[in-house]
């Protein structure tokens, strides 16, 4: 028996899947959005972690985010961001008060993304 070969209609549907797939992942916007995203949750798991923080949040602070795609690599594609956050702490009595950015870069893949290189958040 010969295996079955696809009908047309299935062809054009898994081209145009693929085709928006790549149109997907090489918009840098979209690329921008996720690498922000996941900046967001770096961020948000080292204050989570610090006890002495009294308030905390991303997102806050004089700073705008920002995240730009500024190239390729052999391991993808690398986009910069930029990502204000704010806390408040108590010292000797005394609230204190930071404002925030943290500077990182992520490398994007059709699978995967990493933060390569970034800024250390560690507040107490």
């Amino acid at each position: 028996m010969r295996p079955s070969m696809p009908t047309r209609q299935q062809l054009t549907i898994a081209v145009l899947l693929a085709v928006g797939l790549v149109a997907t992942l090489a918009s840098p916007l979209v690329l921008e959005r996720w690498a922000l995203a996941a900046e967001d949750e770096h961020v948000t798991a080292r204050l989570e972690d610090e006890s002495c923080l009294t308030h905390w949040g991303t997102g806050e602070g004089a700073a705008t985010q920002r995240a730009e795609v500024t190239g390729m690599s052999d391991g993808g594609v690398r986009v910069e961001v930029s990502l204000p956050y704010a806390y408040t702490t108590e010292q000797d009595g005394e609230k204190i008060y930071a404002d925030m950015t943290s500077e990182a870069v992520y490398e994007v893949t059709r699978t995967d993304m990493r933060r390569v290189r970034g800024d250390d958040i560690s507040p107490c």
